[in-house]
C-alpha cells in the first residue's frame, strides 16, 4: 500500500510539474521566419550607372523599386528602365518588372517590354515590343522566344523569337516572321 501511495504521489508530482512547465513557459512575441522568400534589403527610386573600361557610362539602370532576397540570392525590380550608351545612338529597354537570378548579370524582363533605339546618322529609329526579354547587359544582347513586334519607319514585323545583338548590329528573327514594308511610293 505504501508503494502504491508513493507511486501515485510521484505520478501526481510529475504531471503537475509537466503542467506547470507548459503554463509558465513564455510565448515569444516575435515569430521567427525560416526559409521564407522575404527581402533582406530594398531600394526605391534609384539609378545605377555601370561604367565601361574607359570610365564612361556603359548602361544606366533606374527603377521604382528593387528587392533582394537572401534565400535564393535573386533580385526583383519594379518598372525597370535601362539605357545603353552607344556612340551611334542610345537604346533603351523598359518593362513592368524584372528579375535577376543569383549572381548572374542576366536580366529577365516581363510585361510590356519595349526596346527603343533612337535615330542616328547611320540608323533609323527602331521599336521592339514583347512580353518577355532576356538581356545580357555586358554583351549587349537581348533575346526572346515569345511573340515580338518590330517597327521602323518603313518596316513592321511580327516574329516568334528574336535575338538582338547590338555589338554586331544584328537583329535575328527566329520563326513565324510576317511583316510589311512601305516603299514610300
Amino acid at each position: 500500500m505504501r508503494t502504491t501511495t508513493s507511486l501515485i504521489i510521484i505520478l501526481i508530482l510529475a504531471l503537475a510539474s509537466w503542467w506547470l512547465k507548459d503554463f509558465w513557459q513564455e510565448t515569444p512575441i516575435v515569430k521567427t521566419i525560416k526559409n521564407e522568400h522575404f527581402p533582406d534589403y530594398f531600394m526605391e527610386n534609384f539609378t545605377i550607372t555601370n561604367m565601361n573600361r574607359q570610365g564612361e557610362p556603359d548602361y544606366i539602370l533606374s527603377a521604382s523599386r528593387l528587392d533582394h532576397f537572401a534565400d535564393d540570392d535573386s533580385t526583383e525590380i519594379i518598372k525597370p528602365h535601362i539605357i545603353f550608351k552607344e556612340e551611334d545612338g542610345d537604346w533603351s529597354i523598359s518593362a513592368q518588372r524584372a528579375r535577376i537570378l543569383k549572381k548572374t548579370n542576366i536580366i529577365h524582363l516581363y510585361d510590356e517590354v519595349q526596346i527603343i533605339r533612337v535615330a542616328s546618322v547611320a540608323q533609323q529609329p527602331l521599336t521592339i515590343k514583347t512580353d518577355y526579354l532576356k538581356v545580357q547587359p555586358d554583351h549587349k544582347i537581348a533575346e526572346t522566344d515569345r511573340l515580338a513586334y518590330i517597327k521602323t519607319q518603313q518596316l513592321e514585323l511580327k516574329t516568334t523569337g528574336m535575338i538582338f545583338d547590338n555589338n554586331k548590329g544584328i537583329l535575328k528573327l527566329l520563326s513565324n516572321v510576317k511583316g510589311s514594308y512601305d516603299t514610300g511610293q
